[in-house]
């Protein structure tokens, strides 16, 4: 069926409907909150804009050494200040203390989100707490002759407030000499067996902290300098391209209480707290994050606290990838291995017989059936463990076996088959002979560790996190940039040139920013990182690496190649989700600037600090570009208000001139008023009714005179005299004539239709205006303007229309724009960095970006539609 083109409103109303969906989902120019505070209040402590041009590389060792030096030059420092004093370090910026404050035990969002009402009448054990408190501040109570002690209950019912608002929460809170008998930062040096995970759901980082603990100069490297006497220690890790460091105290937190904690206890001996304190606050047993295994070792709670401290809190820690935490305890680049997609088994085993000197392993096990409480054959599920070992070792029959030594965070069984493997090779099995017992120097015990054969590694874990190291040998460079993510998936326009002038092997790692340091604040949008290698020039579809993440949400995509000289180009693919439910930057400052100040300044700085690394300095041609913007801008402002003040001016003037037009024609009018006639005579004689309403009609046209008002048309003509054309000449006629010359055709024919195109330009579109009387064309009235005199425009500027006091018709709905500063549904933009690891020292980047932000968001997907796979 054909449609004609008169139907063309109708047929695009769907369309139009569609359009106007994506015209107020989609923000045309994208936009993100790049700061939570003025960086006049900081400056010295953001990194530097981003320099256009490109970008050259430095030594992969490079970064890491300057924070190392800047770490021991702060904890000399530190040690300094504490032997003037004669106090032992304190860290301000991570105070544990004080138990009753959350800052360095809970996120962001704790202060965040809102308690929930409570429920019935009751009282909660906090306000019982609390009142028994003022009872005995108030001294009305016998404590003496009471059967309890009311300041133990107190204390006790007010912890238990607490613990029930916010979960289990440590006990107590000490440093290291009162904890420990003999403490030592190390024992025996650093041993993948020493690690035990505490009460944190950290098995992400003390799995990754166990992978790199079977290569003690990795751990060495993180631990740069320390002072036990006063208890400050450094260390460093890899953020965001880059080496950071830290300096702790060394408080911690323990699982129980204090003796007297509720109270005085009757002790005259001491023997009762010497006890208590031996049983449940002495050595590592006692702690209440992670602990070493022996009991007067300390490195492993002090590295944990300090990788709290740069992310927030312990709670920032909580849930993770074992291959992340690998990555920023040394700086290497991640790849996830899914087991069920691996293509060469031979080419893996060879990458894990490299393990502790090119890559890092780590497994992770499946959790679609559980969390960590549940298991399969023996391994929790949903849980990271180590892998230390792999070994191709031959039998007594010269048969040949390839066996994986594993970790489990535990560091214990969490019961007789829960947290090791139970099936071949495992502790116990029928596989240990004497003769393996020897080989592989393996005892049985209860400590995290076993093995497994390669088949099961590859059945029973789902991941593999495999982390590339890189020595001295290598350089690195990078670059960083903001980017707007379309609704609609493809490659971007903007890209990364990058040069390499001696062939050899290269990673490439596309990533965004970590926002674990900044919890909290993340926004609304999650994003899924790919990328396409090709060489520069390279026809659609020739690329040399098409690179995806495992799943949605990786926090960085790499690819190793063997490339020759030249220049390549990498293509960035971002898949955006967006959660409609999370809270949008800007609510979670406000609400927690005012609950918790301290705590927002703390995660609001990582904040900062993060996004400054999207914030590029324009380019001479960006800058000019942007003076020459601004200037017409300007101009076309100055250009639009000068045409508003003439058409005002313009408007004014042509009411003033209807005015002084109308008034000459009433006086003209009144001083040619007829004698009274026989009719008029008859009309004195009308019933009462008919005189209501002319005596009405003429008040109305007399308030009109009172208000002074510009007259349209359609008021104008209330008194004007009904025009005839009469057969003799009159008297009446006669005088008419004298006072209003008959018009001849062609003229009366040109000012009708000039009238009528004014009140049709000037009518609302709905064509509701004020109901003119049927002799506005009969009259001669005032003149009326010329046509473009005023334009149709001065009417909504100007209230005082002709049409009296009536407001300016409203716009049909179908025009009304949202304006493009409004907040829209869909405004995603993601921080984006390439880094680039080659053993070329002269290897550079080149940014390449789109002339402005409309473009920037425009996708170009080459030979793929959008949205298709890679």
């Amino acid at each position: 069926m054909s449609v004609s083109s008169s139907d063309s409103q109708v047929t695009n109303a769907p369309q139009d409907a569609i359009n106007d969906f994506w015209e107020s989902l989609i923000t045309k120019k994208p936009a993100k909150v790049t700061k939570i505070f003025p960086s006049s209040l900081y400056a010295h402590l953001l990194p530097p804009k981003n320099q256009p041009g490109t970008s050259t590389g430095k030594n992969a060792a490079e970064s890491y050494e300057a924070a190392a030096a800047e770490c021991r030059s702060r904890v000399k420092r530190a040690v300094r200040e504490c032997h003037r004093v004669n106090e032992k370090f304190t860290d301000m910026e991570f105070n544990i203390e004080d138990l009753s404050d959350k800052n360095c035990l809970q996120g962001l969002k704790h202060w965040y989100n809102d308690r929930p009402a409570a429920t019935g009448s009751s009282v909660s054990p906090e306000r019982l707490g609390s009142a028994l408190s003022t009872l005995i501040q108030a001294d009305v109570l016998m404590q003496n002759a009471a059967p309890f002690d009311f300041v133990a209950a107190s204390k006790v019912l007010t912890n238990a407030g607490f613990d029930n608002n916010d979960g289990p929460s440590p006990g107590s809170v000490h440093r290291v000499d009162w904890i420990f008998d003999k403490p030592q930062f190390e024992v025996d040096g650093f041993n993948s067996s020493d690690v035990v995970q505490g009460y944190n759901g950290d098995c992400w980082f003390i799995a990754a902290v166990a992978t790199i603990c079977s290569n003690p100069e990795l751990i060495k490297k993180v631990c740069v300098e320390k002072d036990e006497e006063c208890g400050v220690y450094g260390f460093v890790f890899y953020r965001d391209g880059e080496w950071i460091w830290t300096v702790v105290d060394d408080n911690l937190y323990l699982t129980q209480r204090d003796f007297d904690a509720y109270g005085d206890r009757y002790d005259p001996t001491g023997v009762k707290e010497t006890r208590y304190k031996k049983n449940n606050q002495t050595g590592s047993e006692a702690l209440y994050f992670a602990s070493c295994a022996d009991e007067n070792e300390i490195w492993l709670p002090l590295l944990e606290k300090a990788y709290a401290k740069v992310h927030g809190d312990y709670d920032s820690i909580a849930g993770g990838i074992s291959g992340e935490a690998v990555e920023d305890l040394t700086g290497g680049v991640t790849t996830k291995i899914l087991t069920d997609r691996i293509l060469s088994r031979e080419r893996l085993w060879n990458e894990l017989l490299e393990v502790n000197k090119q890559f890092l392993f780590s497994a992770s096990s499946p959790g679609s059936y559980g969390d960590d409480s549940d298991a399969r054959r023996g391994l929790a599920l949903s849980h990271a463990y180590s892998v230390i070992k792999a070994v191709d070792a031959e039998d007594e029959a010269g048969k040949n076996h390839r066996l994986v030594l594993i970790r489990n965070p535990w560091g214990k069984r969490a019961n007789a088959a829960m947290g090791e493997w139970t099936g071949p090779w495992a502790d116990g099995s029928r596989e240990w002979t004497p003769y393996w017992m020897d080989k592989l120097k393996h005892t049985f015990g209860d400590d995290g560790l076993f093995w497994m054969s390669y088949e099961d590694l590859l059945k029973r874990f789902d991941l593999l996190d495999r982390t590339r190291l890189f020595n001295e040998d290598w350089t690195v460079v990078q670059s960083w940039t903001s980017v707007s993510v379309a609704w609609v998936t493809g490659y971007l326009n903007t890209k990364f040139s990058v040069e390499i002038k001696k062939a050899g092997p290269t990673v490439f790692v596309l990533c965004q920013l970590d926002d674990r340091y900044f919890r909290g604040l993340e926004g609304k949008y999650d994003f899924d990182l790919h990328f396409v290698l090709q060489e520069q020039g390279a026809e659609a579809g020739e690329c040399i690496v098409r690179a995806r993440g495992a799943w949605f949400g990786n926090r960085s995509i790499s690819a190793e190649v063997e490339l020759p000289v030249g220049i390549y180009e990498v293509l960035p693919k971002i898949e955006a989700s967006r959660d409609a439910d999370a809270p949008d930057v800007h609510e979670v400052v406000t609400k927690v600037a005012e609950r918790n100040p301290q705590k927002l300044r703390q995660i609001g700085l990582n904040y900062d600090i993060a996004n400054a690394k999207g914030i590029n300095e324009p380019t001479d041609e960006e800058r000019k570009e942007k003076e020459r913007k601004k200037k017409e801008d300007a101009d076309k402002k100055k250009k639009k208000a000068e045409e508003e003040a003439k058409e005002k001016a313009d408007f004014e003037a042509w009411k003033k001139e209807e005015k002084a037009e109308y008034e000459a024609w009433k006086r003209e009018k009144s001083s040619r008023e007829p004698k009274e006639t026989p009719k008029e005579s008859a009309d004195k004689t009308e019933p009462e009714g008919g005189k209501a309403k002319k005596t009405e009609a003429s008040a109305s046209v007399a308030t009109v005179e009172a208000n002074d008002s510009v007259a349209s048309p359609s008021t104008i003509v209330e008194d004007k005299p009904k025009r005839k054309e009469p057969a003799t000449e009159t008297e009446e006629t006669k005088s008419e004539k004298t006072a209003a010359p008959k018009l001849k055709d062609d003229e009366e024919s040109s000012y009708n239709e000039k009238a009528q195109k004014i009140l049709d330009d000037d009518a609302p579109q709905d064509g509701r205006h004020p109901t003119a009387p049927s002799s506005i064309a009969d009259g001669p009235g005032p003149s009326q303007p010329a046509h473009g005199r005023y334009p149709e425009s001065a009417y909504a500027r100007h209230p005082e229309s002709v049409y009296g006091d009536v407001p300016p018709p409203p716009p049909p709905r179908g025009d009304r724009a949202i304006p493009d500063n409004a907040p829209k549904p869909w405004n995603a933009v993601c921080v984006l960095g390439l880094r680039v690891y080659s053993q070329d020292q002269e290897v550079s980047i080149k940014l390449v970006k789109p002339k402005n932000a409309e473009e920037g968001a425009i996708l170009d997907v080459g030979d793929l539609p959008a949205g298709a796979t890679m």
